[in-house]
């Protein structure tokens, strides 16, 4: 099992998505990497974000495609104890350079801006080739941008319910949103040196679900991305020995 912080790291005076977040993750010895959702503000520069916690932070007001980087720079993104600010790409890159933890970037469907955003992306990326980078998108567009343009990272496709078929082309990882992907399915692709992902296990139960329904070789070989993974961490070991 492979456990990815989303977000980062979290402790009382640290939340998610800032700084202090991305280097407790490189810190953190049983998490094997993290996971950033990455957006274009309106002038064009790379943030890594979490939409609800950006939105309740700034009232609404720092949507980050109507806003500058400097319009966000206003808003504190930590807490009344540790003021934050919103983190670039460039920054959380210039932070994980060093690591050799897996780090995902999420990319998104940006509107007009969708090609612009995708190869200047590519292009920033490309400034950093000793960190592991896997991209991961569920927009069409912004798949055949990254397979079609040459780079070092690994390209992967979110799959939910609505696009179930793309578990059968060919990738570097899957991102399985959804339950009803056939065992078999995940089986091959693993066996193929494929990486299986999911966002779907939050809490310890979901954990032992998922090794009732897809089986000890299948969980052992899961990439894990989620928001609490200590308790993650702690229920596999506690159940490991039964498994």
């Amino acid at each position: 099992m492979n456990l990815i912080a989303d977000g980062g790291i979290t402790t009382k005076n640290t939340l998610i998505y800032t700084k202090g977040a991305i280097s407790l993750t490189i810190s953190t010895d049983y998490i094997d990497g993290i996971c950033l959702d990455v957006a274009y503000t309106v002038d064009d520069v790379f943030i890594v974000y979490d939409y609800n916690s950006l939105l309740l932070t700034t009232n609404g007001k720092g949507y980050f495609q109507t806003s500058t980087y400097n319009d966000l720079l206003h808003y504190n993104i930590g807490n009344k104890i540790m003021n934050a600010r919103v983190v670039t790409l460039k920054e959380a890159l210039e932070i994980y350079k060093n690591s050799n933890k897996i780090l995902i970037l999420g990319l998104s469907y940006q509107g007009d801006k969708t090609e612009q955003y995708t190869y200047q992306l590519l292009e920033l990326i490309s400034e950093y080739p000793n960190i592991n980078i896997y991209l991961k998108s569920f927009n069409k567009e912004i798949l055949r941008i990254i397979k079609e343009t040459p780079n070092k990272a690994k390209i992967g496709v979110i799959i939910d319910d609505n696009n179930k078929e793309e578990i059968n082309n060919d990738y570097d990882f899957y991102v399985i949103n959804t339950y009803n992907i056939n065992k078999d399915a995940i089986l091959k692709k693993i066996n193929s040196n494929r990486d299986i992902m999911t966002n779907l296990i939050e809490y310890p139960n979901d954990l032992i679900n998922t090794y009732y329904l897809y089986g000890k070789y299948i969980l052992y070989k899961l990439f894990i991305i989620a928001k609490e993974p200590k308790a993650l961490y702690d229920t596999f070991k506690e159940i490991q020995p039964r498994i």
